[in-house]
């Protein structure tokens, strides 16, 4: 068995969201966890990206996280690199011609520094966020920050290639905003783009992937570790990994952006947000501020 529908990005837009209120639906089997990083998988250890991270290496593993499979219409999974790296669209085409593309996005500013923020929590980034925005940083790995935080917010060629690949019907693209705004409508837009019962109605009142940092710097420090982390998300599933989260981790007001940043960054897309306005024919005016 095999995917026939993927959330393919980007990260920090509301796919965790997303993967939560599909997973709830009886006739969707959706991976777990979320993340493959399959089809992505040469490019991210080509790159060395801090991210390196695979539950598939070949086809027979990929396979046999579908094996629950019963009688589910809807099966999925959900990564979120398979949006950036150009090569990506093809390997997914080759393997599933017909499978189904969800992809979302967010305001390019507010999505990197979000992301930014969750690596930081991470303890995979230790320099300031202008640091890296300026590239005014030597760290050996400045420029996958760069890249994570500021080039995977160029989507217009990103979006194109699912789009020109898969054609506009084999590929559905949200907002952050509506699903923020419209969560209810997203959902069941969702629910019919995949062919299931659409008045089914998940929980929509529970936060997912909402902003928090380590109560002590020892937290941080140990979280950094990707061995670390991968047994913790092994050993501790669903409800009691949240507690065991709540108990490391609290939440806080988030960190705000210089305006002077902010003024950069906004300039730097927009070029690109024009010409993604004109590929998926929304207003995105808001994502153009001053």
């Amino acid at each position: 068995m095999l995917p026939n529908f993927i959330i393919v990005g980007a990260p920090k837009a509301g796919t965790t969201s997303l993967y939560h209120y599909l997973s709830e639906h009886p006739e969707v089997f959706m991976s777990e966890p979320k993340e493959m990083n399959f089809f992505s998988r040469e490019e991210i250890e080509d790159q060395g990206l801090y991210y390196a991270d695979f539950k598939a290496k070949d086809m027979q593993s990929y396979e046999r996280l579908f094996d629950g499979v019963k009688e589910e219409k809807a099966v999925g999974e959900g990564s979120v690199s398979y949006l950036f790296y150009p090569n990506t669209p093809q390997k997914i085409k080759d393997v599933l011609p017909d499978v189904k593309i969800i992809i979302l996005l967010r305001d390019p500013v507010e999505r990197a520094f979000s992301h930014y923020l969750m690596d930081y929590r991470m303890g995979l980034v230790d320099l300031s966020f202008e640091d890296i925005v300026y590239q005014q940083s030597r760290h050996a790995q400045s420029h996958l920050f760069y890249q994570q935080f500021v080039e995977l917010g160029m989507y217009y060629e990103q979006v194109k290639r699912y789009i020109d690949l898969f054609g506009q019907g084999q590929v559905k693209i949200y907002l952050q905003e509506d699903l923020r705004q419209n969560t209810e409508g997203v959902v069941q837009g969702l629910y019919q783009f995949l062919n299931i019962d659409a008045t089914f109605l998940p929980n929509l009142e529970r936060s997912h992937n909402a902003f928090s940092m380590p109560k002590r710097k020892l937290i941080h420090k140990l979280y950094a570790f990707p061995l670390l982390r991968s047994i913790a998300l092994f050993l501790f599933r669903d409800k009691l990994k949240e507690t065991v989260k709540n108990i490391f981790f609290e939440r806080k007001r988030k960190p705000t952006l210089s305006q002077k940043t902010k003024a950069y960054l906004y300039d730097m897309y927009a070029k690109d947000i024009q010409k993604l306005e004109i590929l998926i024919q929304r207003d995105l005016t808001a994502w153009r501020k001053p």
